[in-house]
């Protein structure tokens, strides 16, 4: 997996409309509490993955909201099935930790502030290894366009253990720490720097999502067009992208 950094970086901005795209996904980012916008935010990532299977020259748009949110609505549920492990584990020691330092004594104090911190980091340990498989679900399920492809896991196997999706990945987990670097310097302006952070979160999300999808088609078949939504020029290619 040979990717041009520079042509990555800028890649959000390959459309006349990047700016209207960054902003709705930044507020949607924002007010994803409010669970819609996290499905708008989902559905979207679908369509970007995909775009990173069919080597698109131009990241997508936010249109044909019903679809959007169908999609979304789907990818979050089969991310959230695929947290069910890692919530239950959080659940029980982070709850259990609360209980014991709620006794008061000593050593329950001990026992919570142990298992409150030992179950935090074994959450974090749990949330990335189940997000690395869930993940490629996503995208099995952006490839196929069913939700049961979420869960293919003869093909999510030789995704996950491959070469090309654990280098996809790497990419990724730098590209999250030059945001984090990024954000952290927003930050020094309270409270626009954290907004101002969202939209530059969601602009790496959509480099995050092209890799993800690369990474698949790579470890799969080759690159080869989803099923579910046929490019209108299956020849265009990304050129500066080659795998």
């Amino acid at each position: 997996m040979d990717v041009d950094i520079e042509t990555l970086a800028r890649y959000p901005m390959e459309s006349d409309d990047w700016i209207v795209t960054v902003l709705i996904g930044g507020f949607a980012l924002l007010f994803s509490f409010l669970i819609v916008p996290w499905f708008v935010v989902s559905g979207y990532l679908v369509r970007a993955i995909r775009s990173g299977m069919e080597h698109a020259e131009h990241p997508p748009v936010f249109d044909e909201w019903g679809d959007l949110l169908k999609e979304g609505v789907v990818a979050g549920i089969i991310g959230f099935i695929y947290q069910l492990i890692p919530l239950v584990v959080f659940g029980v020691f982070v709850g259990g930790s609360v209980l014991a330092l709620l006794t008061g004594s000593d050593a329950g104090a001990g026992l919570g502030f142990l298992g409150f911190f030992g179950g935090l980091f074994l959450w974090w340990i749990l949330a990335l290894a189940f997000g690395y498989v869930g993940f490629a679900g996503v995208a099995n399920y952006a490839r196929k366009g069913t939700f049961g492809a979420g869960f293919d896991f003869g093909i999510i196997t030789d995704v996950v253990t491959s070469r090309e999706y654990l280098i996809a990945w790497a990419y990724v987990i730098g590209l999250n720490i030059v945001v984090g670097l990024i954000v952290t310097v927003l930050n020094i302006v309270p409270i626009l720097g954290g907004i101002v952070g969202v939209f530059v979160g969601f602009y790496a999300l959509i480099i995050a999502a092209w890799l993800w999808g690369d990474g698949f088609a790579a470890a799969t078949d080759g690159r080869q067009v989803p099923e579910s939504s046929p490019p209108e020029d299956p020849s265009a290619s990304f050129g500066q992208f080659e795998s």
